[in-house]
């Protein structure tokens, strides 16, 4: 039997212009599943986004492909990849809710910049940066990618990791960002023992000249799940109060996350809203 598309009135998105931008229109249909309850057929997603079926239809598949729409016959819905970004949203904002007050304690005792940093592939993603002294000198931003191994951050990740991610890590190019950033295996190898030895990382003029950091990991289930710096003038990665201060405030992190919260009135679906979409998929075309 053919296909019975539903009026337009059963929950349409606001009328306006169809966005021409590729992104636009793939939010503009993630939109559609966030605003409805359980399946949809092509011709009901068609009818809400109001959107030409012959870009529907062509989304949804890419959508099937990567994982962020299911199909079961004539039907879709919500993909498992879009539960496990909505849950690694939610890590991450209970992350940073944890760490705030400890790294504004962190920068106000030190007079320096302080960042909370997670470890993403061969990358270090920025979630805080709290600017001191120092800081307009630093490349980093909230959202800001680095090589993992030019970084403080980066190196006391990879050093409390599982030694399969470092096999991995080493396995590919070593991106130089400056004259001292390591670009051997072989030395960085060396150097992330030494640092699962002392519990702590220094990094001199490896992301910028002229700058140092102390970092620590924070720790959760005996995981590294993020890691807090301090950075300044290259000689503050010398100073020993420094190496005190960021491992006592990563210490404090991992206790904030080991403690029971209490329970929020309403239960939160592990799904990403509207807002939250637009953000995983970035900037508008």
């Amino acid at each position: 039997m053919p296909e019975e598309v539903p009026s337009v009135s059963a929950d349409p998105l606001p009328t306006g212009d169809v966005p021409a931008g590729m992104v636009d229109r793939v939010v503009l249909i993630l939109d559609v599943f966030a605003r409805s309850s359980g399946r949809l057929t092509l011709g009901q997603i068609t009818a809400r986004s109001r959107l030409p079926r012959s870009s529907v239809h062509r989304i949804l598949q890419q959508l099937v492909t990567a994982r962020w729409v299911s199909r079961d016959d004539n039907e879709y819905s919500l993909g498992l990849r879009v539960f496990e970004i909505g849950s690694q949203v939610g890590t991450r904002r209970r992350l940073t809710e944890a760490a705030a007050p400890h790294l504004h304690d962190l920068s106000r005792m030190t007079g320096h910049t302080v960042h909370l940093a997670v470890l993403d592939g061969h990358e270090v993603v920025y979630l805080e940066k709290i600017s001191g002294g120092f800081g307009t000198r630093l490349p980093s931003r909230i959202g800001g990618r680095l090589p993992a191994h030019c970084t403080g951050v980066g190196k006391v990740l990879l050093a409390q990791s599982d030694p399969s991610v470092v096999d991995d890590y080493v396995a590919h190019a070593l991106p130089r960002q400056t004259r001292a950033s390591i670009h051997e295996p072989q030395a960085l190898r060396d150097a992330l023992d030494s640092i699962r030895g002392l519990g702590y990382a220094t990094e001199r003029s490896e992301a910028v000249p002229g700058v140092g950091c102390v970092a620590a990991a924070v720790i959760e289930y005996d995981e590294p799940i993020a890691a807090v710096s301090i950075c300044g003038p290259q000689r503050l990665a010398g100073i020993p109060e420094m190496k005190h201060h960021v491992i006592r405030t990563a210490a404090q992190i991992s206790r904030r996350l080991a403690t029971p919260q209490r329970p929020r009135p309403t239960a939160r679906p592990a799904v990403m809203v509207p807002g939250q979409l637009a953000q995983v998929l970035g900037p508008r075309s």
